[in-house]
């Protein structure tokens, strides 16, 4: 089964119950920022993990149908930001590039995913009336 894209602006991470009596559902999505750039978002932890799983930044790129200059810039623009790496990137050349995650990296992820899931627990928590 192919792995699915990252995800687009309007897909929400978190979402509740449609409420039949009104027609709404709430809906949400959360990111990180700093000095008013986005340091972490879905789409880039989505980055984090499959530089993870594939072990370079270009087969990391084209899993998530995203150009390797795109997926580039979005690596420096988070490790720039970061107080430590999030990724170390090896050049390429003969025996190959590389890249992986870095304890910060790692970091990063996880505590993304934690935030997550306790914005799901408040979605699921909020009535609409």
């Amino acid at each position: 089964m192919p792995k699915p894209k990252a995800p687009h602006a309007r897909n929400a991470l978190a979402s509740g119950p449609e409420h039949k009596a009104v027609g709404l559902q709430l809906k949400g999505r959360i990111w990180l920022e700093k000095d008013g750039q986005t340091f972490l978002s879905w789409g880039r932890v989505v980055l984090l993990e499959r530089i993870a799983e594939h072990g370079t930044l270009s087969a990391a790129a084209r899993s998530m149908e995203m150009s390797y200059s795109h997926a580039w810039n979005l690596v420096e623009q988070m490790n720039r930001m970061s107080p430590e790496p999030l990724v170390d990137k090896q050049a390429g050349g003969k025996k190959g590039g590389g890249a992986r995650l870095t304890p910060a990296g790692e970091k990063a992820r996880d505590e993304f995913w934690r935030l997550v899931k306790q914005f799901q627990v408040w979605v699921d928590g909020r009535k609409i009336n």
